[in-house]
């Protein structure tokens, strides 16, 4: 028997390949993401939506190190978590599946007007829109990551960090994002759970890299509050729960960490437990691993009713 969240991440990724394709192969890819299986049972069938960032798709590298979605990311641990409680409390048979929507290298420009991954609607966001429109009264969850690349494409933080930098982009993204929220609550409808995300700080890692890098990690931190401040602010403005991910990391935490990272404060020693920025053989990369995408659908499931 095919589950949902089994067709739904074959056609991710069929999407990632057919972005090399012709239109009307990605046409038919983007059918695969929105065609809904009964899988023959009497259940009624309900969808958590994952929308965002590579993150959100569960990008890990392979052995050579390429960058692959995966059914590991922190949608699919959360997923696996509330399935069996939603499915048992149905007073009817019913059934929840997980439909992967995201993006790697989404920026919130892109979600909205498309070109990072093909969509048949035309971006992720109206792709989400129309899927949350035509499953109306069935949508259990929907979480959304979306900014951290934009954020880290305007290289704010680099071989220096520039405070100003860090504030205007982080205005940018606050006036971009406020629109996304929007148009995800009218299209879900107002008693559907959204919930958001703010991010971990992987540009920590430089204090690995001596005295120099410690200073840097340091006004990283500084410069990272920022993004992280504006994405509080823009979620509670729009009614939407925030998974703080950056407190779970201990993000602004530069106490020093218990053995055996004695050496190292807890927001340096959380990022390289969790991501892989100090892994030398798979590393330096930004994304979470397997353990760092567990910590996320933690802080997340924490939000939910």
């Amino acid at each position: 028997m095919r589950t949902k969240s089994q067709t739904t991440r074959s056609a991710w990724g069929v999407v990632i390949a057919a972005a090399a394709l012709t239109l009307g192969a990605c046409d038919t890819a983007n059918d695969a993401i929105n065609a809904i299986d009964d899988i023959g049972n009497d259940a009624e069938v309900y969808y958590y939506v994952s929308l965002g960032t590579s993150l959100s798709v569960g990008v890990l590298p392979d052995p050579s190190g390429l960058l692959l979605p995966t059914d590991d990311g922190y949608a699919d641990v959360l997923y696996d978590r509330i399935k069996p409680g939603f499915e048992a409390a149905g007073a009817q048979p019913r059934e929840l599946r997980l439909v992967k929507l995201g993006c790697p290298g989404e920026t919130l420009k892109k979600m909205a007007e498309g070109g990072s991954c093909p969509y048949v609607a035309g971006s992720q966001l109206e792709a989400a829109a129309d899927f949350l429109d035509s499953n109306a009264g069935n949508i259990h969850l929907v979480t959304i990551d979306i900014g951290g690349n934009d954020f880290r494409n305007a290289d704010c933080i680099g071989a220096e960090v520039s405070d100003a930098c860090a504030n205007d982009v982080s205005n940018e993204i606050s006036m971009q994002l406020a629109p996304v929220l929007a148009a995800l609550r009218t299209a879900a409808g107002p008693d559907t759970t959204i919930v958001g995300m703010n991010y971990y700080n992987p540009y920590l890692a430089s204090w690995l890299e001596g005295p120099a890098g410690e200073v840097l990690a340091i006004q990283a931190k500084g410069a990272a509050l920022f993004f992280t401040n504006m994405l509080t602010t823009t979620y509670e403005t729009a009614g939407i729960p925030l998974a703080d991910v950056a407190t779970a990391f201990g993000s602004d935490n530069f106490d020093l960490a218990p053995p055996p990272d004695e050496l190292l404060p807890v927001a340096v020693a959380n990022i390289c437990a969790f991501t892989y920025m100090c892994d030398t053989v798979l590393g330096p990369d930004i994304h979470a691993n397997r353990a760092g995408y567990r910590l996320i659908a933690d802080t997340f499931a924490a939000l939910l009713p």
